[in-house]
């Protein structure tokens, strides 16, 4: 059965049931992950995780007649990074493989070579390239995005051609432009998880203060990251005491508050935060 088959995935999660159910009430593993045949099991005992890694590949050869692979089945320490579904995983990052990278340059390149000689339209291209930039946007990628959509303005460039599927092109051309938008606000949760201050974050991007707070307040919303990281909790605690409702105006907050001290753009991130657990409300009630 072919790799990449939707059949074949469905039959792998329907024959390694057995491996999740020993896994999980066999041996107890508490923090366990696993995608077709690709799983993390992590434990703060390594002699543990050697043990289980014994065991599991002993129950795989008995009752699976399968085994782990010798050279990609290992017990890693966390901050040396975790390879999965073609991703290096690290406490507060993600990034791709080389392996990876080095397969879409090719199939890159070989994009290039068909378009120049009018065997592929700019069309189908899309299409490829659109499937990838949703793969990576999984991981911390926005530079590599970014310099592969540079490449792809450059190296394919619009001509005379018919386009058939208009919306689909459309889609394509509009995610274009919001990665531009997800770079700069990656790019700027990267530098505060780093420890710069948001003055400092503004001059690295060349930008003003007002838009890296914007970003702060996107990702706050979005919980990428916390209010508490953002703001003292005596603030906090105080624009809270004056939000009565989450459709609160910014500046009828600032009124309730009477302390210039804090601005707007600190109103902002609060807010943020009050939509964010809203939303999340929201979600568990629909269920």
């Amino acid at each position: 059965m072919p790799l990449g088959n939707l059949t074949s995935q469905f039959f792998a999660n329907v024959y390694l049931n057995e491996l999740d159910q020993y896994v999980k009430h066999k041996l107890r593993a508490k923090y366990y992950i696993r995608y077709v045949d690709d799983f993390v099991i992590l434990h703060e005992n390594k002699e543990k995780l050697e043990e289980w890694k014994q065991l599991i590949n002993l129950f795989l050869k008995e009752k699976l007649k399968i085994e782990l692979h010798p050279s990609k089945s290992h017990v890693l320490r966390l901050d040396s990074g975790i390879n999965f579904l073609g991703f290096r995983i690290f406490f507060n990052h993600r990034l791709l493989r080389k392996s990876n990278l080095k397969s879409f340059e090719r199939k890159f390149n070989h994009l290039k070579i068909l378009f120049d000689e009018g065997i592929l339209k700019r069309e189908k291209v899309v299409e490829s390239l659109e499937g990838w930039l949703n793969y990576a946007i999984h991981g911390n990628t926005y530079k590599y995005r970014n310099y592969i959509i540079k490449e792809f303005n450059k190296f394919f460039p619009l001509k005379d051609e018919k386009i058939r599927n208009k919306k689909k092109h459309y889609n394509f051309m509009q995610k274009v432009k919001e990665s531009e938008l997800q770079f700069a606000v990656q790019k700027t949760l990267f530098n505060y998880k780093n420890g710069l201050s948001i003055k400092e974050i503004a001059i690295k991007q060349g930008v003003k203060e007002s838009t890296v707070w914007g970003h702060l307040i996107n990702l706050i919303e979005h919980k990428q990251i916390s209010v508490w990281e953002v703001l003292p909790r005596e603030k906090i605690c105080k624009i809270l005491s004056k939000i009565y409702s989450r459709k609160d105006r910014l500046r009828d907050i600032k009124k309730r508050l009477k302390d210039e001290s804090i601005t707007y753009d600190e109103i902002d991130c609060v807010m943020a935060s009050v939509k964010a657990k809203k939303k999340k409300s929201y979600v568990r009630n629909s269920q």
